[in-house]
């Protein structure tokens, strides 16, 4: 399984089961996510000791990469900056508040925070140095325990203390969250009983009864598995469209950590050239119905890559739909970026050029996307003397706005 996680994302201490000890970690990936972009929450990702090689599975939403909410993380009224609307705990108190006002003196600080039932103010020496491990906050223990992510900087309110979240073990069939304190001592803090993981085995009658009841003919060639409440999906089908169609059954079942996939497609008959699946999506993405503008679209080896843009609010399930059940495709990586609305006034723009060029070249597939700029006219043509006078009528009939012109020739 460990070929297939070749993308190193960082490297961080964790609590290794097999040394019994914190050791350096790398965090591989199958894809080359970046840990500062938004990365979705149910990327399998392996952590992998740098001492003995022994590795657990962890999803993205499971670790700390360095960026957190206010809503989840409360600042120390002794160690952080102090900005008005952060959750900042003092000692002492039941919950933390939040910042209704601050204000300085020359010699102090004045925060008033509000704890919902009431407002109380406090103050402190102005700080000359802050505690830079962990600008955003703390997740406070024991209450958070639950919420914890591995790497988590956190602040245990009973010991005074703060420290990281170094790992997540069993120990007498229950789970312990394993937590490093600032002076070295480590913590095991078993969770709650409702948030004790249900029994493996369990999980494993679920999702097969579930698999078997929804993919009966597909018994045979998929095979199963849980693994500490993870998912592990097995074998190979005959359309990409089969397969997200098993993965998204398995990803609905609650209870499950996440899912690691390991299907594969393999196609009947002879392989599709890569040419002609690329041929293909751009007659998808070049549809009137595709919300995806600005597309790039390659093929290797039957693996389909779609870099594009759209816009707030559009629907993509119609398009993922249409483009998995190209022929010949056994993988499709979409590359996506979401972008504000245009104006109103500028979408109408759009649309009267649009009707004027399907007037001057209704066999052409074409399309006019409004920005806050100007405008993206793409599709194709059958020609390149036919490209160039479209370019020439283009800018004719632009009306002195910034064009964007990617058209491609297709015979």
């Amino acid at each position: 399984m460990l070929r297939y996680w070749v993308h190193q994302l960082a490297e961080k201490r964790f609590y290794c089961t097999t040394c019994n000890a914190i050791t350096s970690h790398h965090i591989l990936a199958r894809e080359p996510f970046s840990i500062h972009a938004a990365i979705p929450k149910d990327i399998a990702l392996v952590c992998q000791c740098n001492v003995c090689e022994a590795f657990f599975v962890a999803f993205t939403g499971e670790i700390f990469f360095g960026k957190n909410g206010n809503a989840d993380y409360a600042k120390l009224l002794s160690q952080n900056r102090l900005f008005p609307g952060d959750w900042v705990y003092v000692d002492g108190k039941s919950k933390p508040g939040r910042i209704s006002s601050l204000y300085k003196t020359q010699a102090e600080e004045i925060i008033v925070l509000d704890f919902e039932e009431s407002k109380e103010k406090f103050s402190r020496h102005l700080l000359t140095s802050f505690n830079e491990s962990a600008p955003c906050g703390f997740k406070l223990l024991p209450a958070q325990v639950e919420a914890s992510l591995l790497g988590d900087p956190v602040y245990h309110v009973l010991r005074k203390s703060t420290g990281v979240v170094v790992g997540r073990v069993f120990d007498n069939a229950e789970e312990k969250l394993v937590v490093q304190l600032e002076n070295g001592k480590l913590l095991f803090i078993t969770f709650p009983d409702e948030f004790q993981p249900i029994a493996d085995s369990v999980l494993l009658r679920r999702l097969t009864e579930k698999v078997q009841e929804k993919f009966r003919d597909l018994t045979p060639s998929v095979r199963l598995n849980v693994v500490r409440n993870v998912a592990y999906v097995f074998g190979s089908v005959s359309k990409l469209s089969l397969k997200e169609s098993v993965l998204r059954t398995v990803k609905m079942l609650p209870d499950f950590r996440g899912v690691v996939d390991m299907l594969s497609v393999y196609c009947l008959g002879d392989p599709v050239p890569d040419p002609d699946i690329e041929k293909e999506a751009y007659r998808i993405l070049d549809s009137e119905k595709s919300p995806l503008f600005h597309c790039e679209a390659s093929s290797q080896k039957g693996r389909l890559t779609v870099r594009a843009y759209y816009f707030v609010g559009s629907s993509l399930e119609n398009v993922k739909s249409d483009l998995q059940n190209i022929q010949g495709i056994c993988d499709l990586h979409l590359e996506l970026e979401e972008i504000p609305k245009p104006s109103l006034a500028l979408q109408n723009q759009a649309e009267s050029l649009l009707l004027r060029l399907k007037r001057q070249y209704e066999k052409c597939h074409l399309r006019v996307v409004p920005f806050s700029e100007g405008f993206l006219i793409e599709g194709c043509t059958k020609s390149l003397l036919q490209k160039s006078l479209l370019n020439l009528f283009i800018i004719r009939n632009s009306n002195g706005m910034k064009v964007f012109i990617r058209i491609r020739v297709h015979s």
